[in-house]
């Protein structure tokens, strides 16, 4: 992913949340008050259904989702390493000369290093 769609994506989410958040407040009519007048009937609560839907079933559905967003895209890569299979995928050199192949070419023999804890190299 790009620097820039990676940005993009940033911002998207970041205004996604602020708009989430604030629509409550923003729906209300501006005179309203927010908590419950004086005198009202505070018995009727929530139903024992909504109150497991609220509490249990929506965030689950959330941990959910992320995990799925999460896990997608390693399970749609083709390339990966399986270990009765053996290694599939194109060789990478990671930090090394721009033109591999012409530095294995041209390469010199060496001594043999040697090295800690009687590793040799």
């Amino acid at each position: 992913m790009s620097r820039r769609r990676a940005r993009a994506a940033c911002l998207s989410s970041a205004l996604l949340t602020a708009v989430l958040t604030a629509s409550p407040a923003l729906a209300a009519p501006a005179n309203s008050e927010l908590g419950p007048r004086e005198g009202a009937d505070l018995s009727g609560g929530l139903s024992t259904g909504t109150t497991i839907l609220l509490f249990v079933v929506v965030p689950v559905a959330v941990l959910l989702g992320v995990a799925v967003l999460t896990l997608l895209p390693g399970m749609a890569k083709a390339d990966r390493y399986r270990p009765a299979r053996g290694w599939s995928a194109a060789p990478v050199w990671f930090a090394g000369p721009p033109d591999p192949v012409a530095a294995v070419e041209t390469a010199v023999a060496g001594p043999e290093a040697r090295g800690g804890a009687s590793g040799s190299w």
